[in-house]
């Protein structure tokens, strides 16, 4: 039997591939205050990464999809990372080079129902319970890559590293400013050359760097003020206390 004429028309363009976007966005655009233009920009976006497996557009292939100019294409962009709406991050290829996706969480986020407001108690446990993954991409201020997840479980795993530990050895890399793994790495190596077990191993192994520090640092004000009154006019700076792991690994700095 001939199908009717109507279906046979439609037929080539329904076989081809369809996008799924959440009702939850379409209902709420008035609601989130999404203008037509970004909102097209948000769809051509989840396309790309539903159909063709792109999670990264320029503002020309952008413009080209949306009927935008490159220009446009940007500033639409930038107001949607800034309405927290949208987010760019930046990984390393196996190459070692970087590159840039779009993520689509804070979308998604802004879309999920608002939870009721939990007691301080019960915030503090929660904070206490993330995932340590979750901790280092909030640290990093980016989703951390396969290579870097995989470092995170030979720390667990292989290297036997408590959990606690390796989210002191991240707290230690940003007081000093320091994110990497390679040097959140050599911490970890340092404590475990030292016999840390504990948390109280870890505060009193601290607490003795602290001291060798002030009286490095005592020692040098000492040998400066002897160079000033030989006539020498060169001074070593003061170390911030608060970078002291950073300095037993490098001495030199």
């Amino acid at each position: 039997m001939k199908p009717p004429e109507r279906q046979s028309v439609e037929a080539d363009v329904l076989a081809g591939p369809f996008v799924s976007i959440p009702y939850a966005l379409l209902a709420r655009v008035g609601e989130l205050d999404i203008q037509p233009a970004p909102l097209l920009v948000l769809l051509q976006i989840v396309a790309a990464s539903q159909v063709q497996q792109k999670d990264f557009l320029t503002p020309q292939e952008l413009a080209t999809r949306c009927g935008m100019s490159p220009y446009d294409v940007a500033e639409t962009i930038g107001a949607l990372v800034e309405a927290n709406l949208l987010a760019i991050g930046v990984r390393m290829e196996p190459d070692g080079t970087h590159s840039n996706y779009f993520d689509l969480r804070p979308l998604w986020n802004a879309l999920r129902p608002r939870e009721p407001a939990r007691p301080a108690a019960e915030t503090a446990e929660l904070e206490r319970a993330k995932d340590i993954v979750t901790l280092f991409e909030e640290e990093f201020g980016r989703p951390l890559s396969g290579l870097e997840c995989e470092q995170i479980r030979h720390w667990l795993e292989q290297d036997a590293h408590p959990e606690w530990m390796i989210v002191e050895a991240l707290r230690e890399a940003v007081l000093a400013n320091k994110y990497s793994f390679k040097y959140i790495d050599r911490v970890l190596y340092d404590w475990q050359r030292h016999h840390i077990r504990s948390r109280a191993d870890l505060e009193a192994y601290q607490a003795q760097h602290r001291e060798r520090a002030r009286g490095k640092d005592e020692t040098a004000a000492g040998r400066a003020d002897r160079r000033q009154g030989r006539g020498s006019a060169v001074q070593k700076p003061e170390r911030d206390e608060r970078y002291n792991a950073f300095y037993e690994l490098f001495p030199d700095v």
